[in-house]
């Protein structure tokens, strides 16, 4: 709640703190806490991230409370009833979401839509009861925008038009060598600052923005990072091992209990899906701190490997 306090989500949405609360209390009774981890915890750590990345200067000046508001409440649903499987599971599986949302961003669809459902049924946790129809389509529509975004199938998608697009918007400070304008800290133009907000660009921006904080773990401290990737591991072998049991097709064979290896594993996710998008994301939002968890982690996991690597050899011998 305090997160919410500190961006005036009261305020803005025009109701009180205990209709805030019903909410949230409504939205965390829906997520699985069996999972190890798509729970309201992951929701809670998304939470956090979002609220971290909207106070970087830089987003200050790009987008307007309504974004700050509909970034929040996006953190929070954006994997609400989530299963603990993945979509490719769930299409394999023929299961009911699949069917309904014929195999097409699944998960994000149905928590985008429950949130919705879940929100609106009970005027005591209605967040949006006294917005007015254009103010709450314009939230309803960038929540669903950013939770779609989190669908990792088109995250390469979705960073290319965040750099083509950005990049540019930004040149006019600088030699067009590096997204940043002037340099970090640097206050931008006018004209930049215009160029950013056009609401194609703002979109880009809270797309980039919700997707950092869904995948933000290996960019956390250790401690955390350590705790996040066991969670990840266990939910995918969970996942394999139903697979199994059940003859569907093995969609994640790395998360196997009987030649799993964490490290290696992450290695691989920060190598294919994290460096870059963090690489774009701190040079346009300037997040120092994030890159050199995301450094002094990935250093870790590389010792990890390397020691799992050489006790192999040793016990070949």
């Amino acid at each position: 709640m305090s997160i919410f306090r500190r961006f005036n989500v009261p305020e803005f949405l025009g109701v009180s703190e205990s209709v805030i609360l019903s909410w949230l209390q409504v939205i965390e009774s829906n997520y699985h806490s069996t999972n190890p981890y798509h729970n309201s915890t992951h929701a809670s750590d998304v939470l956090h991230a979002t609220a971290y990345f909207l106070e970087r200067d830089r987003l200050k000046s790009c987008l307007e409370p309504a974004d700050e508001v509909a970034a929040l409440i996006a953190a929070v649903v954006h994997d609400v009833d989530h299963p603990g499987r993945t979509n490719s599971f769930l299409c394999n599986a023929g299961s009911d979401l699949a069917l309904l949302y014929n195999d097409v961003a699944v998960l994000e669809s149905h928590h985008s839509a429950l949130a919705f459902q879940l929100t609106t049924k009970d005027d005591r946790c209605n967040i949006f009861k006294e917005l007015e129809r254009d103010d709450y389509r314009q939230i309803r529509q960038t929540v669903i925008d950013m939770v779609l975004a989190t669908e990792m199938v088109r995250h390469f998608e979705h960073l290319s038009k965040f750099v083509n697009s950005i990049k540019p918007a930004m040149k006019d400070t600088d030699d067009g060598s590096s997204m940043h304008s002037g340099g970090r800290g640097t206050p931008d133009s006018s004209s930049t600052t215009a160029a950013l907000t056009t609401p194609e660009n703002r979109t880009l921006i809270k797309r980039m923005l919700i997707k950092c904080a869904d995948i933000s773990n290996p960019a956390r401290p250790l401690s955390l990072c350590k705790e996040w990737a066991k969670r990840i591991a266990e939910e995918y072998c969970s996942q394999t091992d139903e697979e199994k049991r059940r003859g569907l097709p093995v969609v994640m064979p790395v998360f196997d209990r009987n030649t799993l290896s964490v490290s290696k594993s992450q290695v691989s996710f920060i190598d294919y899906f994290v460096v870059d998008m963090f690489d774009a994301w701190d040079t346009f939002a300037d997040c120092p701190d994030v890159t050199t968890h995301l450094q002094n982690n990935y250093k870790y996991w590389k010792q990890e490997e390397e020691k799992e690597k050489e006790k192999k050899e040793k016990d070949k011998k």
